[in-house]
Order: structure tokens, then sequence, then C-alpha cells
């Protein structure tokens, strides 16, 4: 994508960013939040929305973070960003200097920069990183929306959560009154509203046409607990004989494994890697359109991008939520799509052995029954809602006043 954006790229020591338009046709958002794909792949996606509409009469400001899947995410979006040093608050009392410090310093530099340069709204991603410019953001009047796509609001959106006036939500927020809150989905990218034929799909991905595909993620990141598990279930002879069962007319399934960039090499280096398993493992991998067009049953984490793009996709999954937070929200993310029949939840004992064995009679049932597959696919696209971007541009473009004079 090609949209014009400020920016700087040695972190918080400047606003004097280069690339402002006084033009006063320009349009000027900042869009805070990072650290994870969760939190900037729905941003990503209303700024996709704004560039098909708008094209260069659109300015972005990323307040991100100086994590790598930031850097790769954003650099591949075509834009540079400003790197905070704002860190997640620590339970632990002597991490909390650091983490007041880096909030006084993000806080202060987005004070100035709204000083200098005048914007039209900002839209807080949600999380730690998506807090600084939003919170001064609202002291200094400035429209800000928050996406919070998760079921169970984090510690950051229930910061936010008090003091901003619109939020979007993929589900219904206790929290907050109905007034205040769109429950719209979460933002997809508009590559994954359409996807590829899957021969298309196969081909992109170097797989095996005449084999079923099951995809294993761990989401951006990748998660270690389900790799841990895969490996169980790769040594085991009943799931191997369900590897090997015809479906579909096809000559049996193979693995495409989305490990994560710490763990996929690790995976690729292990014997049982090369002893002809029809297992084929990623590190990570952008084309999710290619993945769930591919795609005939999932393992996965139930972040709420992911949840999103599994429904809308229509894509039969096991889902396995992140256990290691306190709040375990992914679980009740989960729990949202199981309820309407969309998917089916296997819970992560953080145990490879008991994992391993929660797993291997739901996938000897969706491996082995067609039409179950197919009925959880059902219900994933009709609990999907693919015009969540939009509603959130909508808003966005309707905070902006025209003045004859900007900044």
């Amino acid at each position: 994508m090609n949209l014009k954006i400020a920016h700087t790229d040695s972190g918080v020591e400047s606003a004097n960013s280069p690339g402002f338009n006084s033009d006063s046709h320009q349009l000027h958002f900042v869009f805070s939040g990072g650290g994870t794909g969760g939190h900037l792949y729905p941003g990503l996606a209303v700024a996709e929305e704004l560039q098909n509409r708008f094209g260069q009469k659109v300015t972005l400001t990323w307040a991100a973070t100086d994590r790598s899947i930031d850097r790769h995410l954003l650099s591949g979006f075509g834009s540079a960003y400003i790197r905070q040093p704002v860190q997640p608050m620590s339970a632990h009392p002597l991490r909390w200097p650091g983490f007041f410090g880096a909030w006084r310093q993000s806080c202060g530099y987005w004070n100035n920069f709204f000083y200098m340069y005048r914007i039209d709204a900002i839209l807080a991603l949600g999380g730690y990183a998506s807090a600084p410019a939003a919170y001064v953001g609202v002291k200094r009047k400035i429209p800000v929306g928050l996406l919070n796509p998760d079921a169970l609001p984090g510690r950051a959106n229930r910061f936010l959560l008090q003091r901003i006036t619109r939020v979007f939500s993929q589900w219904p927020l206790d929290a907050i009154p109905a007034s205040s809150q769109q429950v719209i989905g979460c933002p997809i990218r508009a590559s994954l509203k359409k996807l590829p034929p899957r021969a298309q799909a196969i081909n992109r991905l170097s797989l095996d046409p005449n084999r079923a595909v099951l995809v294993v993620t761990g989401a951006s990141l990748g998660a270690r607990t389900v790799n841990e598990a895969l490996l169980k279930l790769l040594t085991n002879p009943e799931f191997l004989s369900l590897l090997a069962q015809p479906v579909d007319g096809r000559t049996g399934w193979q693995i495409l494994h989305l490990a994560g960039k710490d763990q996929g090499p690790q995976l690729r280096k292990l014997e049982i890697y090369s002893s002809g398993l029809p297992w084929r493992v990623l590190d990570y991998c952008d084309d999710m359109a290619a993945v769930w067009a591919a795609a005939d049953l999932t393992i996965s984490r139930s972040g709420a991008g992911s949840c999103a793009e599994l429904a809308i996709c229509g894509v039969p999954a096991i889902l396995m939520p992140y256990p290691f937070h306190r709040d375990r929200h992914q679980e009740v993310n989960a729990a949202r799509l199981c309820d309407q029949g969309a998917a089916v939840m296997v819970l992560d004992t953080k145990d490879a052995d008991k994992n391993a064995a929660g797993l291997l009679p739901i996938l000897r049932q969706l491996m082995l029954d067609s039409a179950a597959r197919r009925a959880i696919a059902q219900a994933a696209r009709a609990a999907g809602k693919p015009d969540a971007a939009a509603q959130v541009a909508d808003w966005l473009i309707a905070q902006v006043k025209p003045s004859p004079v900007r900044c």
C-alpha cells in the first residue's frame, strides 16, 4: 500500500517528522498500538480502507513499538513509524519506575506532537502501546476511538475505556454502556474477504494438491505449547494413521505449520522433520488469504483477529486459547465462537502430553467427518462481520472538521 506516512525512525527524540502536507484537504490520523500482529492487523485493515477511499489525501502516523513484528508489518505497509519507549505495566514493584519513566516520556512526546500538528482523530488499536497517544489525545480534546475486539478488555484498554466515548467491539462489552460502543466485529484486510481458489492457494504455498490441509498456527508470534502438542501427535500412531486416511477424493492429509520466527528454525532441525512426514513448517506467512483458502481444518489460538479471520473465511477450527494471561481472555473469545457452533475448543493445559491427548479425539472426529467440518464452516461464516474496517473508517472521516489552515 502507498499511504503517505508522517514518520520518524529514531524513536521519540523529535516531533519534527518529514512528510506532512499542509494542503487543506489532507487528512491526518494517528493509529496507536503495536507489539503483536493482533493489535496491528486490524489497524492495517482500517488503513487499507482509507487508502482505497482517499489515496494520497490521507496521512497516517503510527505510534508503535520497537518489536520486530512492528518493524516487519509496518515496513511492509510502506511506512516508517514512531517507536515509543512505553512498556507494559508490570506486577513487580521494582519495575514500576521504568514503566512510569517510559510512560512520561511517551506522553510528553505526543503532547508536543499534537501541539505542533493538527490531527483529525486517533484510533487506538488496543494494548499498552496504544495508551500514551490516546490518553494525551483525549486530554487535548482530539476525537479518539478504541478498537477492543477481545471479549474481555485488557488492562490498557480498561484504562482507556474510562476516558474514550467511542469503542468498537467484536462482541458486546458489559464494562461500558451500549451507547458508547459499536459492535462491529474485528477489522480484517480486504484480501481475506475474497479468498483465492483453493488450487491457486495450494500452489502459492507449495503444498500437495492431492492432500487435504491441516493448518497449525499460533498466530503472528507462534505458540510454544501448540508446537509441542503437535510434536507429540506426530509420534502418535493413531494420528499418523489419520494423516493417511483419504478425504474427499484426496489421498490423505498434510500439515502446514506456522510455527513462529523463533521456533520454526528449531523445528526444521529435528530428525522427525526430515523423516518424510507430510509436514511443512514455516516461521511466518504474510499470505494468510492463501493459508485460509487452502485450510480444510485448523488448530489455532483464539486471539480476536484470528477469531475474526476464521469466521469470515469460514475455516473449521479447533481453538487452543492462550493459557498464560491472567484473565484468560482468549478462552472467552473462543467461547463466543463455540456458542455459535463456529469452532471447537480444547483448553491448553501447558502440558504437551495432555494437550495432545485432548486434541486427538477432536481431530479424529473432524478429520474423518467432512460433513462436520462443513457444518462448522457454515456456522463460522454466519458469525463473521466483514464490514468492520469500513465502519471504523466511516467514524474517522466523520470526525474531520474542515479548516482553512492546517499544519
